[in-house]
This record gives structure tokens, sequence and C-alpha cells, in this order.
């Protein structure tokens, strides 16, 4: 009575202070972890011990003539370590911890990558629209004029003349709208947009 007391109260003090350092969910997630590595431990250890053990039982039996009972410690022994080589894949707590961390920085970087791509996005429309600049991606920038000539006479009548029809030669004497020329403020670079 006096032993299994005084074996709880260190016991029930270090669980006390865990809780009171961790909190009460770390300190539960604390506690999974270490029950998980002390079981797969004494797992561990009661295999090594019969893997050593059947080999022994099988020779015994085997000097009492009891060729029944060898065979099935021999057989048992077999699959013991077919048990034990696949126990070795079973992750430890420590490697499950691992690997969830190393989840959670994939994670994060897949999450920096994609703000990045929808950073450049956001670029790339931005300077198409002509709302910043190019070169130092500043958004500072005004517009100093257009490159555009609202109409061509000389386009017009090369191309009546070529048609032979005035009224499409008169149609195609209207150009593009041309472009907006753009001046950055951070800069001072000068670019051109097509406008919308």
């Amino acid at each position: 009575m006096y032993i299994s007391l005084g074996l709880a109260m260190p016991l029930l003090g270090f669980i006390l202070f865990t809780i009171a350092s961790y909190g009460l969910r770390s300190a539960a997630e604390y506690f999974v972890i270490l029950i998980g590595g002390l079981l797969g431990a004494a797992f561990r250890l009661a295999l090594a011990l019969a893997l050593f053990a059947s080999p022994i039982m099988a020779f015994i039996c085997v000097v009492r003539n009891d060729y029944t009972s060898a065979a099935l410690w021999f057989v048992s022994g077999i699959v013991l370590y077919v048990v034990g080589q696949a126990f070795k894949t079973v992750p430890t707590a420590e490697e499950l911890q691992q690997k969830e961390l190393e989840r959670e920085r994939k994670r994060i970087e897949d999450e920096a990558q994609m703000e990045k791509w929808r950073e450049d996005d956001y670029k790339k429309r931005m300077v198409k629209a002509g709302l910043m600049c190019p070169y130092c991606y500043s958004e500072n920038v005004i517009q100093l004029g257009t490159t555009r000539k609202p109409y061509s006479v000389g386009c017009a009548l090369v191309f009546g003349m070529l048609s032979g029809s005035a009224a499409l030669g008169a149609l195609c004497g209207f150009k593009n709208p041309g472009k907006n020329k753009m001046i950055c403020r951070s800069c001072h670079r000068e670019f051109t947009v097509k406008p919308k």
C-alpha cells in the first residue's frame, strides 16, 4: 500500500506540473505521445525477449525428443521475426511529430508560393491597365497623353484607290486608338499602355 502510494505521488505531481506548464490540451497531446512511446518500447522489449527465447526453447524441445513443440517454437520464432520486421516500419512518436512538422512547413511554403503568384498576377494586371510602373512597380504614375491620330487622310486615300471604293477607303482612315503615354513619378521612366 505504502509502496504504491509512494510511486503514485511523484507521478501525480508530474502530471499536475505538466498540465500547469503546457495547459490541458497540450498536456494531453504530450501524454498521448509519451504513452505511445512507452507502449512501443514495451512491445519492442517483449518482442526481443520472445525472439531470444524461441530458438532456445526449440533447441530444448529437440533435446527432449519433442519435435512437435520444437517445430511450434521454431514457427513462432519466424512469425515473431516477421512481426518485428513489420513493426520496424511503424513510425515512433518522434517520427510522427517530425512528419507533422514537415507537413506544416510544406503547407506554409505552399501558401507563400500561392501568395507570390497572386501578387505577380496583381502586378501584371495593374501594369497592363497602366496603373503601375512596369519598371519599379510603383503606383505613383500619371498619364502624359496619347500617341494616337484620330484620322489618317493618307491611309483613306491609298486604301480607297486600291479597293476602288471611296466609302471603304473613308472607313479605313479611322485608326486604332493608339496608346496612352504614362510616366512614373518614382523612377521617372516613361512607358505606354494600350487603352481599354
